[in-house]
């Protein structure tokens, strides 16, 4: 054999290692982008609320609810038992942020339409004007289906009360006083009613590239599947 020849089987195994490299690196990839930099860890537990005689630390839950849907249909906390809730307040008549922020929902509805776990909820912080038929409406705008994704009014008290202290979002404890209540902010709630995340609903979605929600979603849903998988810290 001329010294010039490499053997035939060298340049197989060659050849195998370089294809094979070439197809795991778009599944590599693909995996990587769906599995998000928050699969590492736990997400935190928001608002700690005391110990118990056990020591067992006792989180902040949401309240139950009883409000009206874009369809005359009422929802209540208990009826989305078992379910992953990503939530915002918004209201109809808003020419500025609701519209950009709810289409960024939208695009994270689109990601989950699929998985039955994740429920939206959008709720209006001007139950005057935003009546079921108005938000039944609004809801067409973003292609949102109910049960999937809810646009709920009920009493403002209620509305109000829920923003402030249960789903803690910043800012809206002034607006009990100021009478009106506008805020960017998306809650992330887990099966047990705990709130695991407040995102900034205008940033780290489609501008960005960043998918910052998504992947707190997925890590959460990731945790259910995998609770001895993660690490806590």
């Amino acid at each position: 054999m001329p010294m010039s020849e490499k053997p035939r089987n060298s340049i197989n195994f060659t050849t195998i290692t370089i294809l094979a490299i070439l197809i795991l690196l778009p599944v590599m990839w693909v995996v990587f982008l769906k599995k998000g930099r928050h699969y590492s860890q736990k997400l935190p537990i928001l608002f700690e609320r005391y110990a118990d005689e056990n020591g067992d630390t006792i989180y902040h839950t949401i309240d139950d609810f009883m409000f009206t849907n874009q369809m005359g249909k009422k929802v209540t906390l208990d009826s989305l038992n078992g379910k992953i809730l990503l939530v915002n307040f918004f209201f109809a008549q808003c020419p500025t942020v609701c519209p950009e922020m709810n289409k960024n929902m939208q695009y994270i509805y689109r990601e989950f339409l699929k998985d039955e776990d994740v429920v939206f909820l959008s709720h209006t912080v001007d139950p005057e004007n935003d009546v079921p038929e108005a938000l039944y409406e609004y809801s067409r705008r973003f292609g949102a289906l109910a049960p999937k994704w809810h646009f709920l009014t009920g009493e403002k008290s209620w509305l109000y009360d829920m923003a402030e202290f249960s789903y803690r979002i910043p800012g809206s404890e002034d607006a009990q006083h100021a009478g009106f209540f506008h805020s960017q902010q998306i809650v992330l709630v887990d099966k047990e009613r705990r709130v695991r995340g407040i995102f900034d609903g205008l940033k780290g979605m489609r501008k960005d590239g960043n998918p910052h929600i998504i992947d707190a979603v997925r890590a959460l849903m990731y945790e259910y599947k995998n609770p001895q998988s993660i690490s806590n810290h």
